[in-house]
């Protein structure tokens, strides 16, 4: 099986493991393909590749070939970061005026502000954007903070405003030609869980 890890994603090898475990289960083995977001969801989404090792649900919205195995592996909140002199409030986002960082391709940030009057700049990494805003390139980024595991792009809360915008759940994805293992990878995954720990605190986990 080829799943993708996004490039962008520095916490990608914690799920390594729960993955390698539940494939082994079904008896296939796993090779990583390290891709960016965009190209990576198309690939598997047109059945070139079988797999990615996590997206958020907003996905499925776009692109219809590929299947939810419903046991949630992430939650985070999309979070507006702003500059101390900017304006920080979620009503930036539909500013024509206003620049927001984004991570390039299809990724949670770039998806929402489709539908936003805002401008976008786009870069490859959290951290690229996380640069940026130290630097005073750009006022605004928006970027996904995951519960448990703290912001993803490396950024000191105390020198910036934030806002939170949108909450958004992490899943694997596979290919809908792969549809018949769905039910033994969701017991898998769950097993998985069970063996190495929650992903998500299991308070927190609600019924999909």
């Amino acid at each position: 099986m080829h799943i993708t890890i996004p490039l962008s994603d520095t916490f990608s090898y914690r799920y390594e493991k729960y993955l390698h475990f539940s494939y082994n289960q079904l008896g296939y083995k796993i090779i990583f393909e390290k891709i960016l977001m965009a190209r990576a969801i198309e690939m598997v989404d047109t059945g070139r590749l079988d797999a990615m090792m996590i997206a958020g649900k907003d996905v499925e919205q776009n692109y219809t070939n590929i299947l939810r195995v419903p046991v949630m592996l992430a939650r985070g909140t999309l979070v507006l970061y702003c500059s101390k002199q900017a304006n920080c409030q979620a009503s930036e986002l539909n500013n024509a005026n206003n620049i927001i960082g984004v991570i390039r391709g299809a990724s949670v940030s770039g998806n929402f502000m489709r539908n936003m009057r805002a401008s976008t700049y786009s870069v490859k990494s959290e951290e690229h954007l996380g640069s940026m805003l130290r630097k005073g390139r750009l006022n605004y980024i928006l970027i996904i903070n995951e519960e448990q595991f703290g912001q993803v792009g490396d950024l000191d809360d105390t020198q910036f405003q934030k806002v939170e915008v949108y909450h958004s759940e992490g899943y694997h994805y596979i290919h809908k030609k792969h549809k018949h293992l769905l039910p033994e990878l969701t017991q898998a995954l769950q097993i998985a869980i069970e063996k190495f720990g929650p992903l998500v605190e299991p308070d927190k986990t609600e019924n999909n």
